[in-house]
């Protein structure tokens, strides 16, 4: 499955949540911080087919940071690999 995915904030920055623009459906609250491996990461399999200027901002209980931006294509023929084998 394809995900967008930001690295882990740094401790000292106390992100509370990161805010996602551009997407189709954007979520209409903040998404939590994902543990210890991503700071963010949203999913994007099932989004139409096209060209996104996607900007991501991460947020403290002061301020957002300045969005960073990430153009995602979606080809129309997105399709899953077939014939994938293990052979001896």
């Amino acid at each position: 499955m394809p995900f967008i995915v930001c690295d882990r904030p740094v401790a000292s920055e106390s992100v509370e949540c990161y805010i996602l623009a551009g997407l189709p459906g954007n979520p209409t609250s903040p998404l939590e911080p994902q543990g210890s491996q991503y700071g963010v990461k949203f999913d994007v399999t099932n989004i139409p087919a096209g060209t996104y200027d996607v900007r991501v901002s991460a947020c403290n209980k002061w301020a957002c940071s300045l969005p960073s931006p990430l153009e995602f294509i979606r080809p129309e023929n997105a399709t899953e690999p077939i014939n994938l084998r293990l052979v001896s």
